[in-house]
């Protein structure tokens, strides 16, 4: 070292900086190549939206779009809207059951509100699962857990076993029809992407919340007829019949809610998609059998 010049020793130092930088940087990967998936996947995740602010001009009043600003909105913000969107919208069914005299509630599965009527969709699973010696039903009670607390007992107002879900509805007593309001949640029917970010609500007690991604589809591939003197060849129509995705959790139960970062409502824990807790049936299919009740729906794009 003595015997080096100074630009030797400046050339140097430049040396041990060059190959400790790639040092760095190949252990840097190396530990982000090993951490779970849940510490990469959305801890940084942004979204970037333009608002467009309109102001009124004192001299002219005329409306004019005068500037532009780019909001940075936090994943964990946008979890936390989506799910604040769909708080008074879950509920806990529970099935009351009498034994040597003594009541017993137990939890059954998450409902819905589904119309402002009071429909109340869940996993079909839920019902006739009792049956006596000859094999028929034996009637089930039901009520319903709101999240304002209040407790109602639950009717069966319709069952689709082909679908897999089932509709209750609140009995009010009569100074509460007509004023106590019930809160459905905003429908997205549109088009799902492989990837998309979703959040699940489940917990048999209280909201647990799940995040994570649409990991694939089942679809159901149905041929249609060719339109009348504008083709020859059949037309072909995919249609979605479970949505995927990546949650794992034993507290996603049946009739857990699976909702975009919008807060809309986009698939149901139910039927055969139940079976697979992480699975779900699309939200068009609860608003198609709720159609059959007759009860409006509210459905976006």
């Amino acid at each position: 070292m003595e015997s080096l010049s100074k630009q030797q020793l400046i050339l140097l130092a430049l040396l041990v900086s060059f190959v400790t930088s790639i040092a760095t940087g190949i252990v840097t990967v190396s530990l982000m190549d090993q951490a779970p998936q849940g510490v990469t996947q959305t801890i940084n995740r942004v979204v970037e939206k333009t608002i467009e602010r309109v102001v009124m001009e004192p001299a002219k009043q005329t409306a004019s779009v005068v500037t532009k600003e780019t909001v940075v909105v936090k994943a964990d913000d946008a979890v936390i809207d989506a799910i604040a969107k769909n708080g008074r919208s879950i509920m806990r069914i529970k099935e009351v059951t009498e034994q040597n005299g003594a009541r017993r509630e137990s939890f059954a599965s998450i409902g819905l509100m589904v119309s402002a009527e009071g429909h109340i969709a869940a996993d079909i699973d839920v019902a006739y699962r009792a049956a006596d010696a000859s094999g028929n039903s034996i009637p089930e009670t039901y009520i319903g857990v709101f999240s304002d607390g209040r407790v109602f007992p639950l009717n069966i107002a319709y069952s689709s076993p082909a679908a897999g879900i089932i509709f209750f509805q609140p009995l009010l007593q009569d100074r509460e029809k007509g004023t106590y309001k019930f809160s459905p949640p905003s429908f997205n029917t549109g088009e799902l992407k492989l990837g998309q970010a979703v959040v699940a609500l489940g917990g048999a007690d209280s909201n647990a919340v799940f995040t994570g991604i649409i990991s694939s589809f089942a679809e159901r591939t149905l041929a249609r007829p060719p339109d009348a003197g504008t083709s020859t060849e059949r037309a072909v129509e995919r249609t979605v019949t479970a949505i995927k995705t990546d949650l794992r959790s034993s507290e996603l139960v049946s009739g857990a809610v699976l909702i975009n970062l919008s807060g809309e409502v986009i698939g149901l824990s139910a039927g055969a998609a139940s079976v697979s807790r992480n699975t779900f049936i699309p939200a068009q299919k609860v608003l198609d059998e709720l159609a059959k009740i007759g009860a409006p729906t509210s459905a976006g794009q």
